[in-house]
């Protein structure tokens, strides 16, 4: 690919975290052309900082700001999933108000616009079926942000655009709320259950999605925190396959009974992700990449060829000599996770 693509979660990171480092969160940053981010709270408040009314204050929530420290050549956009039990009847007890953030750099993206001329910002996506059984409603549904890739309108004004759909698939199953309906099934089995309905619906429906833009190309990616493990990454529980078959409805049905009007999916990137706790090394392998190739077998190349997990622990804190002490330090300033990318 020839653009840094990312995803990176960034364990709870709002305005009110004085104890994060926020250069060293931009530094990471820096390194991606588009990156989506995973667990920030509080409405985003920490891009710009809170809406104040006063100019002092503004100027004040601005210097404490991811933004400021990633500079002008930089755009965000956050969105957050809506959580009423009208929605969803399996909540949990999860109240942080997590949302997700997509930041791109302006000199190589910019958001496609509608017929009216107005820009197609970032949003949350909630189209989708319960189409096999024991699924329920996504605990945080996914975000999504078309991108179209500067200087490829040509003389025609049909661009290539990058679509992303970023999610946290959740972790724990979640306490029954007040509707009193029963979940059957363990929390693996509800996290295999959310990734279905991510890839086996929700992405195609974004792919397929020209209605008011027509593309050159489209090239659409999966990405998040999904807290699986892929079988290659040698971590033995919460297992998800390389290689799913959906049928047009998104079922998931096995591979050799693959027909014409079926997608292959690839999931990608199987080094580990999370930091210990207190202690040098990584637990899970639970941050991916997920695609459909749809025919393009050079993206399909291209994504497995250049996937990678950033060596941010050394990035930021490679003067510190006890290992131990560096992954402790990471995980306490910066996330409990590390960024994996797309080269």
């Amino acid at each position: 690919m020839p653009y840094r693509i990312g995803s990176f979660n960034v364990k709870n990171l709002s305005y009110g975290n004085k104890d994060r480092d926020l250069d060293g969160i931009a530094k990471l940053i820096k390194k991606f052309d588009i990156v989506a981010l995973q667990e920030v709270l509080s409405e985003g408040k920490i891009l710009y900082g809170p809406d104040m009314k006063n100019v002092v204050g503004q100027a004040k929530a601005y210097e404490r700001s991811l933004m400021r420290r990633l500079g002008s050549g930089w755009e965000a956009a956050w969105c957050a999933p809506i959580s009423r039990a009208n929605d969803s009847p399996f909540l949990g007890e999860d109240t942080r108000g997590e949302g997700y953030v997509f930041l791109w750099r302006t000199d190589k993206f910019m958001l496609p616009k509608d017929k009216d001329g107005k820009e197609i910002k970032p949003s949350i996506f909630k189209a989708y079926n319960l189409v096999e059984e024991g699924m329920v409603r996504l605990i945080r549904e996914p975000a999504y942000g078309r991108f179209v890739v500067k200087g490829t309108q040509g003389a025609i004004g049909r661009p290539v655009e990058i679509r992303l759909i970023t999610t946290h698939i959740i972790f724990g199953k979640p306490k029954i709320n007040n509707l009193n309906v029963e979940i059957e099934h363990g929390s693996i089995v509800m996290r295999k259950n959310e990734f279905k309905i991510l890839a086996g619906q929700i992405y195609n429906r974004i792919n397929e999605n020209q209605r008011d833009i027509h593309c050159k190309a489209i090239y659409t990616l999966l990405l998040g925190d999904y807290n699986l493990n892929l079988p290659t990454s040698s971590v033995g529980n919460a297992l998800i396959s390389d290689v799913t078959c959906f049928d047009k409805f998104g079922r998931s049905i096995p591979l050799k009974m693959k027909e014409a009007t079926d997608r292959v999916v690839y999931t990608v990137q199987d080094k580990l992700t999370t930091v210990k706790f207190e202690q040098a090394g990584y637990a899970n392998n639970y941050d991916h990449f997920t695609f459909d190739d749809s025919g393009n077998d050079k993206m399909r190349k291209e994504v497995v060829k250049g996937v990678n997990r950033m060596d941010a622990v050394n990035l930021l804190y490679k003067s510190e000599k006890d290992e131990d002490e560096k992954f402790k330090r990471y995980r306490s300033e910066i996330s409990d996770h590390v960024p994996v990318m797309i080269l």
